[in-house]
């Protein structure tokens, strides 16, 4: 039988000479396999704003929040929140606008830190002035559609606003709907109310 005295002198020389078996984090940081799941990160190249992540996050540590006065939408995401479910990347409408990283260290007594914002200007309908969706998020349909995208009234003219082919302030002074409110941006609500005056009014 060992003698319990000379294995831990043993184990203690052992640890003199090779070092100590347990980590040196937080001193260094951690060493981590490639396929560990850490915190969500924007990707703000890719993400169109959309608001599908906030829609879809278990916890709502990702808002939407839009500023009409300055037609502004801001995606926040609270770190603090956060229970790394990956949900909000699995369903991320592009694929590519939130990512999965290997961060899982986000420790701080700094509050400000664990929190991060994306923004992008609004569209809004130009007969009640809804919120449609934001700019980066239309123009990645109209890009994906590709020319499938000329059959949709509302794509047709935020793409022909955009290339100077027609004036957003032209002719569109009148109460009501008119036949040339076809061509205008709308909200899905008045696009219904102008076809259905159209099919069932006259």
């Amino acid at each position: 039988m060992r003698k319990p005295k000379l294995r831990e002198l043993g184990e203690a020389i052992k640890a003199l000479v090779k070092g100590p078996y347990t980590t040196k984090f937080p001193k260094k940081p951690a060493e981590i396999y490639k396929e560990f799941k850490g915190f969500p990160e924007y990707q703000e190249d890719e993400c169109v704003r959309c608001g599908g992540c906030a829609r879809v996050c278990p916890t709502g540590a990702i808002e939407i929040r839009d500023n009409l006065e300055e037609g502004k939408r801001v995606m926040f995401r609270d770190y603090g929140k956060c229970i790394v479910c990956g949900q909000c990347a699995l369903y991320c409408l592009t694929e590519k606008g939130i990512e999965m990283t290997n961060n899982w260290d986000l420790t701080t007594l700094d509050r400000s830190e664990i929190h991060e914002e994306v923004e992008d200007e609004l569209v809004f309908c130009e007969n009640c002035g809804a919120v449609i969706t934001t700019k980066r998020h239309m123009e990645w349909i109209i890009d994906r559609l590709g020319e499938l995208a000329f059959a949709n009234p509302t794509l047709l003219m935020y793409s022909h606003y955009k290339l100077g082919l027609a004036d957003k302030d032209s002719g569109k002074n009148h109460p009501g709907f008119w036949r040339e409110d076809h061509m205008r941006v709308l909200c899905p609500n008045c696009r219904r109310h102008l076809m259905y005056k159209e099919d069932w009014e006259g």
